[in-house]
C-alpha cells in the first residue's frame, strides 16, 4: 500500500437509460471509493449525454463523466474493478497526470484556467456583436 497521493483524470461511460437518481446513485458509489483514505475530488463534470461512435453493451448512447481526482491508486484500481462488472458502465478511462500533488494548489490553477476561458468566451461573444 502506497502513501502518495496522484492525481489523475477519471472519465467514465454509463448507461443513458438511468434516471437521473440511478445515476446519481452511480456516481456517489464511485465517488465514495475514491475518496477513501484522503482522496479528493478536484473538479466533476458532467458532460452530458453523447452519442457513442459504436455500440457498447447494446448502447449507441452513452452519458459522460469526468473527474479531476488526487488520491490513492489503490482506491482508483478497486473503482475500476468494479467498473468492469458493473452493467450500468459501458466504458472508463484513467489517466495518471502527477505524483505528489499539492490539492489546494491544483484546485486553484483550475479556478484560473476555467476564469480565463470564461473571460475569452465573454470576450469572443462581444467581439461578434
Amino acid at each position: 500500500m502506497s502513501d502518495v497521493l496522484r492525481e489523475y483524470e477519471f472519465t467514465f461511460i454509463t448507461n443513458p437509460h438511468l434516471n437521473d437518481q440511478d445515476t446519481e446513485k452511480l456516481l456517489s458509489k464511485y465517488e465514495k471509493i475514491l475518496l477513501e483514505g484522503g482522496g479528493q475530488v478536484i473538479k466533476k463534470d458532467n458532460w452530458g449525454t453523447k452519442k457513442l461512435a459504436f455500440g457498447m453493451k447494446g448502447h449507441y448512447r452513452g452519458v459522460y463523466t469526468h473527474l479531476d481526482y488526487v488520491g490513492k491508486s489503490e482506491n482508483l484500481a478497486e473503482a475500476e474493478r468494479l467498473m468492469r462488472i458493473d452493467d450500468d458502465v459501458l466504458r472508463y478511462l484513467s489517466i495518471r497526470l502527477g505524483e505528489n500533488v499539492d490539492v489546494e494548489v491544483r484546485k486553484a490553477e483550475i479556478a484560473k484556467a476555467e476564469a480565463k476561458a470564461a473571460a475569452a468566451k465573454k470576450e469572443g461573444a462581444l467581439a461578434q456583436n
